[in-house]
């Protein structure tokens, strides 16, 4: 690393026993971190980590009412409910109990702030460093990918052993292998050599079901084996082992190291090509995707390594939407139980729209507003017209705003839908306030952009936006 030949082996030597020091301290007692990127922030420590581990395990099984069939949930209730909180459980107060993997971790962390960061020796190999703690067996290992360290405290390693049932009974083989394709890509191992599982690490609890959901199988075998403290959390890493596969995924035993990369490189290539496979490009997205973008650009970026590559909007849009007609089922299951962020923006990619049951109170599923009068007010496309309004429920404005709308030059007119009356801008008055509002002209260029990738009629809006731009 250039910065460490800069800083010389003992500057970086001591940096490390002093990030190491410090996650620990702040893992321990959750004080609060400086975050240049958001400003002074909360830190995530033990306590909230299994606190919010708990929340998701109770949100998959309340959500998977729903979407798990009726004969299978029961397995799945327990698998979530009793093997996954085998060892972070709850007491009858809510309040985590800590069991043999957290009391274990608490334990390594309070060695590593006993020990001071003084205590501490850190040693090179590799690419990563090895920390020691003085009287224990045990090291810790830190590395820094990009821009922060990020700290690995491992465990003896606490396993259940376990089933997870099938849980997409309408999905056909060759879709489910093209699930599996998808994320063999990306964050999964497949067997190969001696290893006859299929093998995947994560420290995002929303994986764990959407994961094995493509890979059902009646021997589970869940770990907890770290604790990961980040710059602004600590999080707890999981290991799964899923066997019944060896067969099965027999042409994926090679692909490992760089010939998955390069077999994930070629199906985004295929994609944008459009002759690809866009279920496996769904699961390849779940693994590998990025969020840069989030309900903005109807784009999907991918990470391979440190190279990045995109589908742009006319591709992307087409595989999403073939993507989810060809797996619905699976599609669903990772959108109302795990509620994954990107399987909304892989969605909103697809149709335009995050995925949402219903809508309340008048609510719109885009992500586009307009600030009118101190409100935001959601913009709205009609395509028949070719026009662009910002709409409001009459009940949800300010005291006063109306008024105030007037009082700016604003042309309001009051609209039906339903049984609901909402306030409507229309077209000619949003985009008089755009030629000396840039604000607002850049909201509407952006909005009549994703419109125009689904109605072309829409590129005249695009085109007399950029002109108000330039003062024509």
């Amino acid at each position: 690393m250039v910065g460490e030949k800069m800083m010389g082996y003992e500057g970086v030597e001591g940096e490390v026993r002093e990030e190491t020091w410090r996650r620990a301290a702040l893992s321990l007692y959750s004080t609060e971190v400086e975050d240049k990127r958001k400003g002074r922030v909360h830190y995530r420590g033990l306590y909230d980590t299994v606190s919010g581990i708990n929340w998701d395990f109770t949100r998959f099984l309340v959500n998977g009412y729903s979407v798990v069939p009726d004969e299978v949930y029961s397995r799945f209730y327990r698998f979530i409910d009793y093997d996954l909180r085998k060892y972070l459980l709850l007491n009858d107060d809510e309040k985590p109990r800590e069991g043999s993997a957290v009391t274990e971790l608490r334990g390594r962390l309070q060695a590593i702030v006993d020990a001071g960061a003084d205590g501490l020796r850190a040693e090179k190999k590799g690419k990563v460093w090895h920390v020691y703690i003085p009287g224990e067996n045990w090291h810790v290992i830190a590395h820094k990918p990009t821009y922060d360290w990020i700290v690995h405290v491992p465990l003896e390693g606490f396993w259940t052993e376990a089933s997870f049932p099938e849980v997409l009974a309408r999905t056909s083989p060759d879709v489910l292998r093209s699930l599996q394709k998808g994320w063999v890509l990306t964050d999964v191992t497949p067997p190969h050599g001696r290893i006859s599982d299929v093998r995947f690490a994560t420290t995002q609890p929303w994986q764990l079901p959407s994961t094995l959901a493509a890979f059902p199988s009646d021997h589970v075998d869940v770990g907890v084996t770290a604790g990961v403290l980040g710059s602004t959390r600590m999080s707890i890493e999981w290991r799964a082992n899923v066997y019944g596969y060896a067969d099965e995924l027999g042409w994926a035993s090679r692909l490992i190291g760089e010939v998955k990369r390069v077999e994930f490189r070629r199906l985004v290539e295929e994609c944008r090509a459009l002759n690809g496979d866009s279920v496996a490009l769904a699961t390849a997205f779940l693994g590998d995707g990025e969020l840069e973008y989030f309900l903005r650009l109807r784009w999907l970026y991918f990470r391979v390594g440190q190279e990045h590559i995109y589908l742009p909007a006319e591709s992307a849009i087409i595989n999403a939407r073939l993507a989810v007609e060809l797996a619905p089922e699976y599609t669903k299951f990772v959108s109302l139980v795990t509620r994954c962020a990107k399987i909304k923006h892989f969605l909103f990619v697809g149709f335009g729209a995050p995925q949402r049951r219903g809508r309340k109170n008048g609510q719109s599923p885009s992500p586009f507003y307009a600030e009118v009068a101190g409100a935001r007010l959601v913009l709205v496309y009609i395509s028949t017209k070719n026009n662009i309004y910002a709409r409001i429920a009459v009940d949800g404005v300010p005291p006063g705003w109306y008024g105030r709308a007037l009082e700016e030059g604003w042309d309001v007119r009051v609209v039906r839908m339903g049984s609901k009356e909402y306030y409507q801008v229309t077209h000619c008055s949003l985009f008089e306030h755009a030629r000396y509002d840039a604000a607002l002209r850049e909201t509407l260029l952006a909005f009549a952009k994703a419109k125009a990738e689904q109605y072309p009629k829409a590129q005249s809006l695009v085109e007399r936006l950029e002109k108000l731009g330039t003062g024509d």
